[in-house]
């Protein structure tokens, strides 16, 4: 089989499922994908990771897709996913990266518990909805849309919940606060 030579027949042949023809595609611009996608996100295996889902979604949806510049498409996807990626992951902290606590070695174990048993309480004493929004959006990494549609709440009401809780657990954990106790 002759090697396509215009974007259109390489878009046509690959909804058509043309499995040899994605597979060029996809070598010829993974490369330039990830350095591009690295300008977003340093870390080089998550702009893999970005740059292979953008080529599943595209495998996926190669029926349906509308595609005029395939530069234009495959830039624009890996751009939009890093970005949703570095959302993800800023709502995603865990709670010891959110609060800059610090690391602690083996022998800090103790230590570790005790901070953790605090912040367990802290959660604890919220009120429910805010307790439950809060643990489904760190411990469960569900999105505020998610959370809001298995509670049957806006997202506009788990913002303020989560903004809320986050504020309860830095006013806590805060150096003022300490100073303030041994005083």
């Amino acid at each position: 089989m002759k090697k396509p030579r215009t974007e259109k027949e390489i878009l046509r042949l690959i909804a058509m499922g043309d499995e040899q023809v994605f597979e060029q595609l996809f070598r010829s611009w993974y490369a330039r994908l990830v350095v591009f996608a690295m300008k977003f996100i340093p870390d080089r295996m998550e702009a893999e990771n970005v740059v292979q889902m953008v080529f599943i979604k595209l495998w996926e949806k190669r029926k349906e897709l509308k595609i005029e510049s395939l530069n234009a498409y495959l830039m624009m996807a890996v751009r939009n996913r890093c970005i949703n990626e570095i959302k993800r992951t800023r709502y995603h902290l865990s709670v010891e990266e959110q609060f800059q606590l610090p690391t602690v070695e083996e022998e800090e174990y103790g230590m570790k518990e005790e901070l953790l048993e605090k912040i367990d309480k802290a959660i604890n004493e919220m009120p429910p909805q805010r307790q439950k929004i809060f643990k489904m959006s760190r411990f469960d990494g569900l999105k505020y849309k998610e959370i809001a549609t298995a509670l049957a709440i806006s997202s506009k009401t788990v913002e303020v919940q989560m903004g809320k809780a986050l504020k309860t657990l830095r006013e806590t954990f805060s150096p003022e606060k300490s100073k303030h106790k041994q005083v």
